[in-house]
């Protein structure tokens, strides 16, 4: 997980669209996205990054590339969030949940779920 590469949060936004609905060209892509905030050169130029990083692959079909993730969304999100607890929490876990607990709203179902979670941690 170490050589995972850094994901800009536009690329979040990209690579989003593209775990749900993969393979996709940058135009489908494009067309899950919210038309107000983003234009057909910005998606090529982050899909074009996102391949240099090794995120995703593509492979050309007729006219257009059709891209497909190279990393899962579980492999990104664990890096971030290590680097996210790392960064603002200075690496400890209990600050970090105690601080999401007190600060978010959480639902009775989240609530049972973290109880399963911290029960089954705890054995």
């Amino acid at each position: 997980m170490s050589n995972t590469p850094r994901i800009s949060d536009s690329e979040w936004e990209v690579m989003k669209v593209l775990w749900d609905h993969e393979p996709m060209t940058a135009v489908e892509v494009l067309e899950l996205l919210p038309h107000e905030q983003w234009k057909q050169k910005t998606v090529n130029t982050f899909l074009a990054r996102l391949e240099a990083k090794g995120v995703v692959g593509s492979k050309r079909e007729g006219r257009a590339n059709v891209y497909h993730s190279l990393l899962s969304e579980g492999e990104c999100r664990r890096f971030e969030g290590t680097q996210f607890l790392s960064k603002v929490f200075r690496g400890e876990v209990a600050p970090m949940m105690l601080h999401f607990i007190e600060n978010e709203d959480l639902t009775e179902d989240d609530i049972g779920e973290l109880k399963r979670l911290l029960s089954k941690k705890g054995k």
